[in-house]
């Protein structure tokens, strides 16, 4: 007997999924609100890179997942007065190093998939501390992105049950 409605996998999952995407746009924009120092990234986390891992993590395959965070990463651009693609860049990366993780953590625990996400926050924060510089005409600082990218690893059992949604199928 299958279930219908919105106790199904499918449903709770398409709900999780929205959810996070949700969570991860309003990490992108508050930050370029007037809305004082907790809004600002550090200490806001990198969400779209929880929506990156989780996404690769449950396998999606197709175009949306990127263009989703190309966009993402395009509009943080936008706001944060960088230039375009940097950002965009760095989501891109996570989702392709979050597929490489996930396989190799391949495994339903929590303890598992969390270092999944660390090596994927510590391989992002090379490739932003690699292309940041050249970019921004050399006044990059590190410091900012990892410390938003500890607060994101961090959280990520918080939030992990938005993005990586198990028994569901994808």
């Amino acid at each position: 007997m299958t279930r219908v409605g919105l106790l199904a996998p499918g449903a709770r999952m398409s709900l999780a999924r929205l959810a996070g995407l949700l969570i991860a746009l309003v990490c992108v924009i508050a930050p370029a609100l007037p809305l004082g120092p907790l809004a600002a990234s550090p200490p806001l986390p990198l969400a779209v890179l929880w929506a990156a891992y989780g996404w690769a993590a449950m396998g999606e395959t197709g175009w949306r997942a990127p263009f989703v965070l190309f966009l993402l990463g395009l509009l943080q651009d936008q706001l944060s007065g960088g230039p375009l693609g940097l950002v965009a860049i760095v989501y891109l990366a996570g989702f392709l190093l979050g597929r490489t993780a996930a396989a190799a953590t391949r495994s339903p625990n929590l303890l598992t998939e969390w270092a999944g996400f660390v090596a994927t926050l510590l391989a992002v924060c090379g490739i932003a501390a690699s292309i940041a510089p050249p970019a921004l005409g050399g006044a990059a600082g590190l410091g900012p992105f990892a410390l938003a990218a500890s607060v994101t690893a961090l959280l990520f059992p918080l939030v992990r049950p938005l993005y990586i949604v198990r028994g569901a199928t994808v």
